[in-house]
This record gives structure tokens, C-alpha cells and sequence, in this order.
């Protein structure tokens, strides 16, 4: 299971856009996220011209993982005739701050629904299933990482991240891993709370570096360094479309 990016970038590093994945499986799109950025990306790529509903996993609400979630609400009801599908956790922690984000933006309920993870299981080809997985982040909000388990091993999405303890957790599993993509940057301070690169460059072994996929990247140095350490650096929709015109 390959994911595909429509921005690659943290908060601050908005020449790369904000960190969203995607993939299309029946003509459903699958949406990790949905930042300021994320609804112009959608427009650009053409995906909404070809998709017949919109299925959004929402990782944490910084206003770059969720900033466009109201219009994108807004062009699912409106355009594609049909709810926003929010899949969430049992008990999801940070349901409470999506609701005030979409009552603050003006959706009414008609505009979403709230689906549970497990009403995915075992139905599509892409994956077996989704799981959110807690993560820790910052102090101030609920974050969720998330996990497929897909037919070539577990892919795992680590949404905004300052802990490396799940990684180390799906390695010691000895479970079968497809593809790790990691919140990764450069800084390194007491109370960062993205992952340092040097934190991901001690856990994980020379043989799993091809599967570890770097994103939410702060610089272009961290772009640099990932690439010179071994692992792979996210794409975007637009960079590749920018390589394919060049």
C-alpha cells in the first residue's frame, strides 16, 4: 500500500504545503487530514473531479491538519450531493474539538457523518483495516497516529509525533512492515514536539531504512539530511507534476 501526498510540509515550512496523504480505492477517496492548504492541493490535483465521496481521517486539529475541513464539508454536501465521512475511534478523544471546528466554520450536521474505523474492515483491496493509534505530540491536544494493516505488512502514518516508542514497538512485534511514514525534522530542543531525526537515525536498522518514508518536513535541510541518511522523502501530487512539465 503506497500512500500519495498532497503537501509534505510542517506548520512553518509552507512552501511545501501542509502534510496530508491520500489514496483512491471504488471511487472513494481516503483523506488523511485537510490543512489551509490542503483544499486548493484537491482542486489542483483534479482528484475531486473523479471521486464520488470523500472519507477523511483526522489525525489532530492544528489549523494545518484541519484548516480546510469546513470547505471540503462544504464541497462533499454541496457538490458531490453526499455527507463528509469522518472515520474516527471508538471513544475519540478529540471528537469534541471537530465538532466546535465544524459548528465554528458553519456546517450543519446534514454536511458529515461520523463513522467508526472498524466499519472498514475487511472491504476493501487497499487495506484489511484502519486503527488510530494515540501518539504524543504536544500537551495542549488529543493526536492520533494511524495504522493499515494491508496484505504486504502493517503501514504506519505517524500524524505530528515527538515519540519514537510505536516504531519501536511495530519493530519488536516482528510483525510484517509495508511502510513507516514519519513526522520528521531537524530541530532538536527540550519540549520539541515533532520527532528528531536523530531519534528515527538510532531506532531504526539498516535493512528497514528503505521502508521508512520521512514527512512534515521543516526544512529543506531535513529534506537533505533524510536523503543522506538512507531514507525515502514523501512526494507530493505537485512536485510530481512539476517534474513531469520539466
Amino acid at each position: 500500500m503506497e500512500l500519495n501526498f498532497l503537501g509534505r510540509g510542517a506548520a512553518f515550512n509552507p512552501k511545501e504545503g501542509n502534510n496530508s496523504a491520500y489514496f483512491v480505492e471504488n471511487n472513494q477517496l481516503f483523506l488523511i487530514d485537510c490543512g489551509e492548504s490542503i483544499f486548493e492541493r484537491l482542486v489542483e490535483s483534479g482528484l475531486l473531479e473523479s471521486v464520488e465521496s470523500i472519507n477523511i481521517m483526522i489525525t489532530h486539529t492544528h489549523s494545518d491538519h484541519v484548516g480546510s475541513l469546513g470547505t471540503l464539508a462544504m464541497y462533499s454536501f454541496f457538490t458531490l450531493h453526499k455527507p463528509l465521512n469522518i472515520i474516527l475511534p471508538e471513544n475519540a478523544k478529540h471528537l469534541p474539538n471537530i465538532e466546535k471546528i465544524l459548528s465554528g466554520f458553519g456546517c450543519t450536521e446534514e454536511m458529515y457523518n461520523y463513522i467508526d474505523e472498524k466499519t472498514f474492515d475487511d472491504k476493501h483491496n487497499t487495506f484489511k483495516n484502519i486503527r488510530y493509534v494515540e501518539t504524543s505530540h504536544c500537551d495542549e491536544l488529543d493526536c492520533y497516529g494511524l495504522l493499515f494493516n494491508t496484505e504486504n505488512g502493517i503501514v504506519y502514518y505517524s500524524g505530528d509525533t515527538r515519540e519514537i516508542n510505536t516504531v519501536k514497538a511495530l519493530i519488536d512485534s516482528g510483525q510484517p512492515i509495508d511502510k513507516l511514514y514519519i513526522d520528521t525534522t531537524t530541530a532538536n530542543y527540550p519540549g520539541n514536539v515533532h520527532l528528531y531525526i536523530g531519534f528515527l537515525q538510532e531506532t531504526i536498522p539498516e535493512e528497514l531504512k528503505s521502508k521508512v518514508y520521512c514527512m512534515h518536513l521543516n526544512n529543506d535541510s531535513c529534506i537533505e539530511l533524510a536523503k543522506d541518511l538512507g531514507f525515502n522523502v514523501v512526494s507530493t501530487t505537485k512536485e510530481i507534476s512539476t517534474s513531469k512539465r520539466l
